[in-house]
C-alpha cells in the first residue's frame, strides 16, 4: 500500500488511452508515486478506481491511498498490475478541498529514476505543469456526525445521511431537526446544506437548505409546511411538525412528478389533503360534497323535490334544496385557508 499524489484527472472525465494504447476507464488519474529507496526516486502511473461502481474523484494535488490489483493484462512471464486507488487522503479536515503543494516536481520517467528537484527532504515547490480544472473552492464544513451514523457528504453541500434519533451526547450541534424514541432509524438526502450557519459541523435545517428528502421510522420531524392548513377543521388533519410516526418528507422550492409513460397515483388510506394559499382541500371531504350536490340536482330535476307553485301565482323557492344547498356551501366553505 502506497500513497500518490494525483498531478492529472482529465482523463477520468473523457474516453482517454494510456501510453500502450489500453482504453483508461472513468476515473482514472494519473499519480506521482513517492519511490522507497535511498534516492527517493519517483515515479508516474495511471491509477483507476478501486470501486466501479463508487467513483470518488480527487482533486488535482490531492494524496490518494493506492494499492496493487490485477489485471487482465499479460505479458510473457506474468500477469500485469496496475494502481487503484481507495480513498482521498484527509490532509486539512476540509470537506471541500485536500490539496496540497505539489511535491518531485520533476518529472520522472514511467520507469522511476531520481528527482532532480528533490522533494520529501525539503519545502514543497511549486508545478506549473500541473493544473487543476474546474473546481471551485467553497467552505463546506463536515456533517455532525451522531453515535453510530453513516454519513456520505461530496465537496459541495450535498449529503446522505443514515442516522437514529439520539438523546444526550456531547455534540457540536446538539438538537436534531428530529425528535422521538431514541435509536430509531432515519435516512435524509440532502442537495445545497446551509453551509453558513457557523460552528464546526453543520446539521440539516430544512427552513435553509435547498433540497432534502426524509425518510423516517418513527419520528416528528420539525418543518412547517408552506401553508398553515391542510383539509377543513372536521377532517382534523395534522400539521407537519406535529405528526410522529412512518413518513416521507420531500422539501424543496418547486417539486415536479411527471410521469413520462404511464399514471401518477395518489392514494391515501385516510384521505389526499391538497393546500394551497387559498383552499386547503380535503379530497375525501370535497367529492362527498360534490356527490351531495348532484344528488340534490337530481332530486329537482326529477320532480323529487319540487318548487311550489301557488295557483295562478309566481314559482316559489324550493326550501328542501335550498337548505340543503346551504349545508354543502358551507362545508364548502371551510376548505378556505381561511374557513
Amino acid at each position: 500500500m502506497q500513497i500518490g499524489q494525483v498531478i492529472e484527472n482529465t482523463q477520468g472525465f473523457v474516453l482517454s488511452q494510456d501510453d500502450d494504447g489500453n482504453d483508461l476507464p472513468q476515473g482514472t488519474v494519473r499519480v506521482r508515486v513517492s519511490g522507497r529507496g535511498n534516492n527517493d526516486s519517483t515515479t508516474e502511473h495511471y491509477a483507476y478506481p478501486i470501486d466501479v461502481n463508487r467513483i470518488h474523484m480527487p482533486l488535482v494535488g490531492e494524496k490518494v491511498l493506492l494499492v496493487k490489483t490485477p489485471t487482465d493484462q499479460n505479458t510473457a512471464f506474468h500477469k500485469v498490475a496496475r494502481y487503484s486507488y481507495i480513498k482521498i487522503c484527509n490532509i486539512h479536515n476540509n470537506v471541500n478541498t485536500n490539496v496540497l503543494p505539489f511535491e518531485h516536481v520533476g518529472k520522472a520517467s514511467s520507469g522511476g529514476g531520481a528527482d532532480p528537484a528533490g522533494g520529501m527532504g525539503g519545502e514543497p515547490l511549486s508545478d506549473d505543469t500541473v493544473t487543476q480544472i474546474s473546481h471551485e473552492e467553497k467552505e463546506v464544513p463536515p456533517l455532525q456526525p451522531y453515535d453510530g451514523d453513516i454519513l456520505t457528504q461530496d465537496r459541495y453541500g450535498n449529503a446522505f445521511r443514515m442516522s437514529s434519533t439520539v438523546s444526550g451526547g456531547d455534540y457540536d450541534q446538539p438538537t436534531q431537526p428530529w425528535s422521538g424514541t431514541p435509536g430509531e432509524p432515519i435516512m435524509i438526502l440532502t442537495s445545497g446544506l446551509n453551509t453558513a450557519a457557523g460552528g464546526l459541523y453543520v446539521i440539516e435545517d430544512y427552513t435553509q437548505d435547498k433540497s432534502s428528502i426524509l425518510i423516517a421510522s418513527n419520528q416528528k420531524i420539525n418543518i412547517d409546511s408552506s401553508q398553515p392548513k391542510f383539509g377543513p377543521p372536521g377532517t382534523a388533519i395534522e400539521a407537519s411538525s406535529a405528526f410522529e410516526g412512518a413518513q416521507v418528507v420531500i422539501n424543496s422550492d418547486r417539486i415536479l412528478f411527471n410521469s413520462k409513460v404511464d399514471s401518477i397515483l395518489l392514494s391515501g388510506a385516510t384521505t389526499v389533503a391538497i393546500s394551497t394559499p387559498k383552499w386547503a382541500v380535503d379530497m375525501d371531504v370535497f367529492f362527498t360534497l360534490f356527490d351531495d350536490l348532484l344528488t340534490t340536482m337530481q332530486k329537482v330535476y326529477a320532480g323529487i323535490s319540487v318548487y311550489p307553485t301557488p295557483m295562478g301565482g309566481p314559482t316559489l323557492t324550493n326550501p328542501s334544496a335550498l337548505n340543503e344547498l346551504m349545508q354543502i356551501i358551507t362545508k364548502y366553505k371551510e376548505m378556505t385557508q381561511g374557513g
